[in-house]
């Protein structure tokens, strides 16, 4: 369904519809803060509360070569630490310890007012973008008021969308995609992913696998095979819900 435009924002039936609007903001809030210092890198954001995972994307390699240099001070600064880090020419990802609060992060901020948000969340310039969902108008005009204590607000776009948006921007949870899996499968599946064992062809063989582990080939592959399954199994909501939303 496409959105409904509603640029009187009057005058339309409202039941199963939401306000999507999108905001572009200027800051003193810690992730905007690496955005001023670093105008050549475009910052994505994905927060699930436990963890923020940022990707950092430039053209220019030594931009992102200051910016891993300057990444432990930062990274202090938020009280926090880094789970996982990798960086090719152009690109840098980070995992962090979420520290989000109502004081330092917007996204936060629009959870208070019973809104939702649309990941990413995008860093440029020293310039924030946000995309709020606003279930009713009330809720948003509270989260502005909220932003404009922190932050010079601008409204870049409001449309009213179906309800069935949400369906569009359902995230995964990872405690529900992996808590099935034991500290032993979930060990073995990331050593297969990271060495090659499911690229086409084959980076590294079975039989190699279990000498690094220190198993036998049985043993190895019974251990992919559960971690599979069980993903598989854990991935099945979402796949319905996808595959719903594919006109027949």
């Amino acid at each position: 369904m496409k959105p409904v435009v509603d640029s009187l924002g009057a005058g339309l039936d409202r039941v199963g519809f939401m306000d999507e609007i999108r905001l572009r903001m200027e800051h003193d809030l810690p992730f905007n803060n690496v955005a001023k210092v670093f105008l050549d890198v475009r910052i994505f954001r994905w927060c699930n509360s436990v963890v923020d995972y940022l990707e950092f994307l430039s053209e220019d390699s030594a931009a992102l070569d200051h910016l891993e240099k300057a990444l432990p001070r930062f990274v202090a600064g938020l009280h926090s630490s880094v789970v996982y880090r990798s960086r090719s020419d152009s690109r840098l990802d980070v995992m962090v310890r979420c520290r989000c609060s109502p004081q330092n992060s917007t996204v936060r901020m629009t959870e208070g007012r019973n809104c939702l948000w649309k990941p990413p969340v995008v860093y440029a310039e020293g310039r924030e973008e946000l995309t709020v969902l606003a279930p009713e108008p009330d809720r948003f005009r509270s989260l502005y008021r909220d932003l404009r204590g922190v932050a010079r607000v601008e409204r870049l776009k409001k449309v009213a969308v179906s309800a069935d948006v949400l369906r569009v921007s359902y995230t995964l949870s990872l405690s529900e995609l992996f808590h099935d899996l034991t500290a032993k499968q979930l060990e073995i599946l990331l050593r297969a992913v990271e060495r090659g064992y499911f690229d086409l062809p084959k980076a590294v063989s079975l039989e190699r696998l279990a000498q690094d582990a220190s198993l036998s080939e049985s043993t190895l592959q019974e251990h992919l095979s559960k971690a599979e399954s069980r993903l598989v199994r854990a991935l099945a909501p979402y796949l319905r819900l996808y595959a719903a939303s594919f006109p027949r």
